[in-house]
């Protein structure tokens, strides 16, 4: 079963590389990610990704008073391989979770085995900040291991995994329209929308098999650099303030399921890295020139 992954993004290049390398971990096979004109150096390493046959990127810049991630995701539909069997539709702070390890594709094929399943709905898990003012070096997945309780209002919300044959559009980022077929929740049932919030949230907060971590606020500092220029993708001129960080700053328990995976992730960066370096250039990119400097700091 081929699974993708698709996604919009806008500098995010601290944490993208780890996101790609982490997920190609778990048995990823590919991604197709829209840029919203990137100027950190994001655009330039997801071309020279795209050139390695990791991903593909397309530029999609926000045009006046639209929102891009809706129509960033219909594009990314309408380009979708035939080959692709599922397209999960996340952001690059949320980091797919198998429960155990080594059960993504499994855990997948086995909901997908029932071929009137068209979309499966993951719960989010909501990380808080770890206590951290500033950022500091390491992998997302071993700095923030320190996440709000199962039952936290947050985790309702839910981002989808589809058949890409079979979905229309997206109602909103978390929610498909399907052509036809079953949506349901990760226990295999018919999936129940929230009574009042409706599309994108579910009645309940089911994790089984796979669910998906949020690392929604990471360190205050990169948090007031990144989440809260950069706004929302979704909402044109929405800004997150201080309301958000503390709503989502949540460091109630501790779950080291994602940090298992470092030493791996930081093994695949490594080799993704080295092939990076080997691409032929007239000059230095800003995202290989800083990569160069940054992969020495996550390897330790």
């Amino acid at each position: 079963m081929k699974l993708f992954i698709a996604a919009i993004v806008k500098n995010e290049l601290n944490s993208l590389l780890e996101w790609i390398a982490y997920h190609r971990v778990l048995g990823v096979h590919g991604f197709i990610i829209a840029d919203n004109g990137s100027n950190d150096g994001t655009r330039e390493l997801l071309g020279d990704l795209s050139k390695l046959g990791i991903l593909t990127v397309l530029d999609h810049p926000t045009i006046g008073a639209q929102k891009p991630q809706l129509p960033a995701y219909e594009r990314i539909l309408r380009i979708c391989p035939c080959d692709v069997d599922l397209l999960a539709f996340i952001d690059a702070d949320e980091f797919l979770l198998p429960l155990e390890q080594e059960q993504l594709i499994p855990t997948l094929q086995g909901w997908f085995a029932d071929d009137s399943v068209s979309a499966v709905a993951l719960n989010w898990s909501n990380f808080g900040s770890n206590g951290e003012t500033f950022a500091n070096e390491g992998l997302v997945i071993e700095r923030f291991t320190k996440r709000a309780p199962q039952t936290f209002n947050v985790n309702h919300n839910f981002k989808s995994i589809v058949r890409p044959a079979r979905t229309e559009r997206f109602f909103n980022p978390h929610y498909a329209n399907l052509r036809y077929g079953r949506y349901i929740d990760v226990q295999g049932h018919d999936l129940v929308l929230h009574p009042q919030h409706g599309y994108g949230v579910s009645a309940e907060v089911i994790w089984n098999g796979v669910r998906v971590n949020h690392y929604a606020v990471k360190s205050l500092e990169e948090f007031l650099l990144g989440k809260h220029l950069r706004g929302s993708a979704a909402t044109v001129n929405r800004v997150k303030h201080k309301a958000y960080f503390k709503a989502h700053d949540r460091n109630d328990e501790t779950c080291l399921l994602a940090a298992a995976l470092a030493p791996r992730v930081k093994a695949e960066m490594a080799a993704l890295g080295e092939r990076l370096a080997a691409l032929p250039v007239d000059e230095e990119p800003s995202g290989r020139s800083w990569l160069s400097t940054k992969m020495k700091n996550w390897m330790g």
